[in-house]
């Protein structure tokens, strides 16, 4: 893959620098937009363009870092919290940490070595009861390129598996469902289908029986 084609749909992980005669907190209409769709409670997918930030570029610290102290100070702690669990290597200080940063993990996760979650987002995520992250596996809530950020929930549910070193962005791994390793996907795997694949590949596994009521 050419590499101008490979950074348009790159995974941002980290915040940009604000355009020279700009000010560091200036507010912009794709903060506002953020705002609303949390506090909507972030159903769908929310997808910010060029035409909302005031400028010729996306800016992520317009859109994070605008708001009030108090948001500002509480972006830096789940950021943080969410880094510190990405770089810890034990699954009980794992756990801790994603907690603080607003990840919602249900009874009897488990988190591999190297798991990591949205830097930015980390309070889109969800894991449910028994979802696996394999050695090295991503679960990210936004996606970057240069027109656009798409934000959305990432969701593994009940024992969901993310493979070792595979991607889940923005989208949800189903009850049961695999994803391979060294897989990725933007698109939901339904219960009890198999991901594998860049992008991934959905087929239903042969060997699952959905649970009875």
């Amino acid at each position: 893959m050419a590499r101008h084609e490979h950074s348009r749909m790159e995974l941002y992980m980290g915040t940009d620098d604000t355009p020279r005669g700009k000010e560091k907190n200036a507010p912009c209409l794709a903060a506002d937009k953020l705002r609303a769709w949390l506090a909507d409670g972030a159903r769908e997918r929310l997808v910010l363009t060029l035409e909302d930030f005031d400028g010729d570029r996306i800016s992520l610290r317009a859109l994070l870092f605008s708001g009030s102290l108090t948001e500002r100070l509480g972006q830096h702690w789940r950021s943080f919290c969410a880094y510190v669990g990405a770089r810890t290597p034990f699954h009980g200080s794992k756990l801790f940490w994603f907690r603080r940063a607003g990840v919602s993990i249900g009874k009897n996760v488990h988190l591999s070595h190297d798991a990591t979650v949205d830097l930015l987002f980390p309070q889109l995520v969800t894991l449910e009861d028994r979802a696996v992250l394999g050695l090295g596996a991503v679960v990210v809530a936004h996606l970057y390129t240069p027109e656009k950020i798409v934000i959305a929930r990432a969701v593994v549910k009940r024992r969901g598996v993310v493979g070792g070193r595979s991607t889940l962005a923005i989208a949800t791994l189903g009850e049961d469902a695999v994803l391979g390793s060294n897989s990725y996907t933007v698109k939901s795997v339904p219960d009890g289908h198999a991901a594998i694949g860049v992008p991934a590949t959905i087929r239903q596994r042969k060997s699952y029986r959905p649970p009875t009521p």
